[in-house]
């Protein structure tokens, strides 16, 4: 009998998408409640701030042997651009 192997999800990819989509939410919010930030800096240059400092945290606890390794490309882009979406989508149901 053989075992189906599926490959392991990295926690700090699952951390990061999780952190982004609630950036992503929480910079609409924010924005509505004051839309004088979003004017001075658009919404996504804000996601890309998190971004930043997320895969910074990521890969100093990597350094350090706290975390499995750096976070992949895939899951940076896909985490981003899965907030993006999710900004832009709480952005218009706000109006």
């Amino acid at each position: 009998m053989t075992d189906v192997t599926r490959p392991k999800l990295p926690l700090a990819g699952l951390v990061f998408v999780a952190v982004m989509l609630a950036a992503g939410v929480a910079f609409a919010v924010l924005f509505k409640a004051h839309p004088a930030l979003g004017q001075t800096v658009p919404g996504l240059m804000w996601l890309l701030g998190v971004a930043l400092v997320c895969d910074v945290a990521i890969n100093v606890l990597s350094m350090q042997g706290r975390a499995e390794g750096p976070l992949p490309m895939p899951w940076r882009f896909g985490g981003f651009f899965a907030a993006a979406l999710l900004h832009l989508a709480t952005v218009s149901l706000l109006g």
